[in-house]
């Protein structure tokens, strides 16, 4: 977004004031590179202050949903399909393998009750690197239901 900004307030600078485009460019570089800087920096720190509360086990049979002291299991037969969409971006690549801090897990049941989930990109196991994305194609592989990923 930040480079829009830059390109749009560089040609208006060129094209409308005719300013010369190095006095243009350096005068416009410092400001933008420093929005830049502090947001990512705001951003980040954001990120780093959300906590764990639970986590979700997929296997061929059931998925199994663990919040707090609450352990919910639900049979794969008793699900119609599974959404999968983008939530927060990452701000680095070493953050997600996906490109995203977090996606949405929409459960939709038979009897048409759905269940969201906001989950990490990374797994708890930090020995193992696969994405939430990697696990949902997986997971279409060995399972009835339809499983839908937005990406």
């Amino acid at each position: 977004m930040m480079y829009t900004v830059f390109i749009v307030l560089l040609q208006i600078g060129l094209n409308i004031f005719h300013f010369k485009f190095a006095l243009l460019f350096f005068v416009l570089l410092p400001p933008i590179l420093g929005i830049s800087l502090y947001l990512h920096l705001i951003f980040k720190s954001a990120l780093k202050q959300i906590k764990t509360i639970g986590e979700i086990e997929f296997t061929r049979t059931t998925i199994k949903k663990r919040i707090g002291d609450t352990l919910v299991e639900y049979e794969v037969n008793s699900i119609e399909k599974i959404e999968l969409q983008k939530h927060i971006p990452a701000l680095s690549a070493g953050i997600s393998k996906g490109g995203y801090f977090s996606y949405i897990i929409k459960i939709i049941f038979l009897d048409s009750t759905s269940e969201s989930l906001v989950v990490s990109d990374k797994p708890v196991d930090k020995r193992v690197n696969l994405s939430i994305v990697d696990t949902m194609k997986t997971l279409k592989k060995f399972i009835k239901p339809e499983i839908i990923i937005k990406l």
